[in-house]
């Protein structure tokens, strides 16, 4: 008869059983999620979701070859089943001598070896919900312009447990609490400018205690859509441009997925053969500090139970790392670092916004991009733009339907600075930027 099974158990019997049928070498990653979301529009409860889920993935390394399966079925004979059909579809594969588990010293090696559990939840349903109306009923039926607000409550528990047959144990216990508004107000010739605010962390309280702290989410929203209407363009040309730490990390991702082991290996990366060379402005530092506590990303270890440790990936404007899974390492002739970045961390000199808008004189605010790309391989991008106009400090008018574009390695050259406003409710705490001197189009 089948025995259901804890998830530590689920995990541990997969990994004896694959062992036990022939492969060389196996990883097991188990899985648990739940979750909750109250949506509320306006003045009435839209949505409610709530979900559970228990994933198990095995990882199978028989005969130099290499494949995966996974079931959200915790049951002996369904292991057992998956196991046997996975491993001789595996053996039917190409080998790969790329393919094996990570370098045990360079593993994580935790002290803690007994199981965890799902972290407990502090707030019951009705909590949930009221946060979520509290937040809507901020500014519902409080100004004539306002069209609708949509407040999204949302949490989540998981837990994870990676174990393998060189004896790696890893486990990890995260919660996440944010609450969200979105809001639409009537402008000028039948447009409807909206724009959102968001608060979260890993505790209840990352998104405030109280009526007045919930409902401050949405006032936000409301101010921020109001600033929108009317909005113009300016002349093409070039203009020095302050980019708004809520979206900054737009900016930042293409150049995190140019040090991808993937994207370097498959020669589609603009920093390919750039370790150790200049990249980005002189006065131009990113640091991952994955052991902060109380920030969400923070991590021990990462997919593959690599152990992390704290880094600092551009100093000084110069390319010290790339992210190395095992797999890319080894056909890249390299050593393996870590899958990618846990918790980005560049940091500011300006005291805030304003402050990097006063250094800049004349210019762009950057408040969203609205669609475009960047090209891994060449680094050229081109976005769409929304923001504002400013100049001496001031904000002068609003500003849509506007593209910026150049080249990734000249913007990073390009940049002057950063605030001290970095949001901490994401794992890449990347503040509002500054950079000279940028195309864009308009007019």
């Amino acid at each position: 008869m089948s025995t259901p099974f804890t998830l530590k158990d689920m995990a541990q019997y997969a990994l004896t059983s694959a062992l036990r049928k022939g492969v060389e070498q196996v990883r097991v990653t188990a899985m648990q999620d739940v979750s909750d979301s109250f949506t509320v529009r306006n003045d009435k409860l839209e949505k409610l979701y709530q979900a559970g889920e228990s994933s198990l993935f095995i990882h199978l390394f028989a005969d130099g070859r290499y494949g995966t399966c996974s079931t959200n079925r915790p049951e002996e004979k369904e292991i057992d089943r998956l196991l046997d059909t996975a491993i001789a579809s595996t053996r039917l594969l190409a080998a790969d001598p790329y393919r094996a588990l990570p370098p045990a010293e360079k593993c994580y090696n935790g002290l803690i070896r007994s199981g965890g559990c799902l972290p407990s939840d502090p707030l019951s349903v009705e909590a949930k919900k009221k946060t979520a109306f509290e937040c809507a009923a901020g500014v519902w039926g409080t100004d004539p312009s306002l069209v609708h607000v949509t407040a999204d409550y949302s949490d989540s528990r998981s837990c994870l447990y990676i174990i393998d047959s060189q004896d790696l144990y890893c486990f990890s216990a995260d919660t996440y609490y944010s609450l969200s508004a979105e809001c639409a107000v009537n402008g000028p010739h039948n447009t409807r400018p909206s724009d959102w605010y968001v608060k979260g962390g890993i505790a209840p309280d990352a998104i405030g205690i109280g009526e007045s702290a919930h409902s401050d989410c949405a006032r936000l929203a409301l101010e921020r859509a109001l600033a929108k209407r009317a909005p113009g363009k300016i002349p093409s040309g070039y203009y020095n441009m302050v980019v708004e730490n809520r979206v900054a990390s737009t900016l930042l991702a293409p150049v995190i997925q140019a040090m991808s082991g993937s994207a370097l290996q498959q020669g589609s990366s603009f920093l390919l053969n750039m370790l150790g060379k200049q990249i980005a402005a002189s006065h131009f530092t990113l640091k991952d500090e994955p052991h902060l506590p109380n920030e969400p990303g923070r991590r021990y270890f990462d997919s593959e139970g690599l152990a992390t440790k704290p880094r600092t990936i551009i100093e000084n404007g110069i390319l010290n790392l790339y992210f190395l899974s095992t797999y890319f390492a080894g056909k890249m002739q390299m050593t393996p670092t870590i899958e990618g970045p846990s918790v980005l961390q560049l940091e500011g000199c300006e005291k805030d916004l304003h402050s990097l808008i006063q250094k800049a004189g004349k210019g762009v605010l950057v408040t969203g991009f609205n669609g475009g790309n960047c090209n891994g391989t060449t680094g050229d991008f081109s976005y769409g733009i929304e923001g504002f106009l400013f100049e001496n400090g001031d904000i002068l008018r609003p500003l849509n339907e506007m593209i910026i574009s150049g080249n990734m390695k000249d913007l990073w050259l390009r940049f002057l600075s950063a605030a001290d406003d970095a949001l901490h409710y994401s794992a890449w705490q990347i503040p509002s930027l500054l950079f000279e001197n940028i195309a864009f189009a308009g007019l």
